[in-house]
């Protein structure tokens, strides 16, 4: 027998979703999210013959093949994309999350697939220009339920994009567990929205790894950027800071300066899988169940966690909040962009019909429901999960959608004499 025979014959190659799976039930570590629950998708699909995916990797690839996903290319992380060509963007942050966060599941022998999912969809609903206009939608929205971007992804998946093949109103049919950990990313919550997902209860382990690395991500990579736009040089010129004060970081972390930030990235990547497995093994935690269940009674913290280095996360939290957010450069853009996209709302919630036409006629259509003397008016059922559907979300889901580009250009049209129509 040749060699690939026997390959194929002991290894059971080639291998198609139902192998695929029992090989993840056999070797993923008992705490781990092996497989979907029973009936994980809202809505049943016809099976696939040959399927050379598990579940997770179909869910995986419907957010990398969604429209959502390729505009998160020219969204705001910190610095406007047109800024440069080196700053990151939502894209490559959320590629980045996942690259990091399927290390450190590798390592504690948890599902890579389920990890990687739930990163490169977890920041699908952020808004153009970053958190200034996340904070501004959840202002406009104050009294319809807020407006917070992790729930806005889950709104995404399962409103908004729509999946060729599959019936409109399905969305991407994303599995509960994706869902799940796209929507506990971080802590902020609607009252009563997303019921069906459990909002007060910790995801998963795989979860809760994407939770800790989109933080370590996007404080380190934004450290470097700031650093890449000379957002320091002002503060040390005048005195209020000083380039040791940058240095000192790198001590924080036993790290180097001269290797860039992904000797931090590299200690805290090592921190959170040693602190991590610690929790596992000194708490006899064996299950899914009781990953879910935990909680430290000193430090209140989950399952996965900073260890030795958690002080030291802290601080370098407080200096990129303080010298890169707090920036006059990046209030000056925040102000900004709040300013216009404040207009642009207003303009047109004052005269929709300005909008394009199919957005047009979904304001036109929720007004009149939300007019009539229907019980249902203004409400969603529960396939909807608790959202009230009103002109207001209709008007934010699209300028939520928007990229940067897009925003500076609706603007220009609808407010500069000298632009074509």
């Amino acid at each position: 027998m040749d060699t690939l025979s026997k390959i194929e014959k002991e290894c059971g190659y080639p291998r198609y979703k139902a192998q695929i799976e029992q090989h993840q039930i056999q070797y993923l570590a008992p705490f781990a999210t092996k497989v979907p629950k029973e009936g994980s998708r809202r809505f049943e699909e016809p099976a696939y013959n040959y399927e050379t995916r598990s579940e997770f990797q179909r869910d995986r690839d419907r957010i990398i093949h969604s429209k959502a996903f390729r505009r998160l290319l020219y969204k705001t992380q910190v610095f406007v994309n047109h800024e440069g060509d080196h700053y990151r963007t939502r894209m490559t942050h959320s590629l980045e999350v996942a690259q990091i966060a399927r290390g450190i599941a590798r390592s504690l022998g948890v599902n890579e697939d389920l990890v990687e999912a739930i990163a490169l969809g977890h920041d699908l609903g952020h808004t153009p220009f970053g958190h200034a206009v996340e904070s501004l939608l959840s202002e406009l929205l104050k009294d319809e339920q807020g407006f917070y971007h992790n729930e806005q992804s889950v709104r995404i998946v399962d409103q908004i994009e729509v999946k060729r093949g599959l019936d409109q109103k399905f969305g991407l049919n994303l599995t509960w567990e994706v869902r799940e950990g796209i929507l506990k990313h971080n802590d902020d919550r609607t009252p009563g929205i997303y019921k069906s997902l459990e909002p007060d209860k910790p995801s998963g382990i795989e979860g809760q790894i994407v939770a800790l690395v989109d933080t370590v991500a996007y404080l380190c990579h934004d450290l470097e950027d700031g650093i890449e736009a000379g957002l320091f040089d002002d503060a040390i010129r005048h005195g209020l800071l000083n380039k040791r004060d940058i240095d000192e970081l790198w001590d924080l972390f036993d790290a180097r300066p001269e290797n860039g930030v992904s000797s931090i990235i590299n200690r805290l990547v090592k921190d959170i899988v040693d602190s991590t497995w610690h929790v596992l093994r000194d708490n006899n935690i064996d299950s899914t169940e009781k990953v879910r269940a935990f909680r430290d009674n000193e430090t209140n913290n989950r399952v996965v966690r900073v260890g030795k280095y958690s002080e030291s996360f802290k601080k370098l939290r407080k200096f990129v909040g303080k010298y890169v957010y707090g920036n006059t450069m990046t209030a000056i853009m925040d102000t900004k962009a709040k300013k216009f996209i404040r207009e642009i709302y207003e303009s047109y919630m004052n005269n929709p019909k300005q909008l394009p036409g199919d957005v047009y006629k979904s304001f036109i259509d929720v007004s009149k429901a939300n007019n009539s003397e229907s019980k249902a008016a203004g409400t969603w059922d529960d396939f909807n999960d608790g959202y009230r559907l009103t002109p207001a979300r209709v008007l934010c889901d699209f300028i939520a959608s928007m990229t940067d580009r897009y925003a500076l250009e609706t603007y220009d049209r609808l407010f500069d004499p000298h632009i074509k129509i």
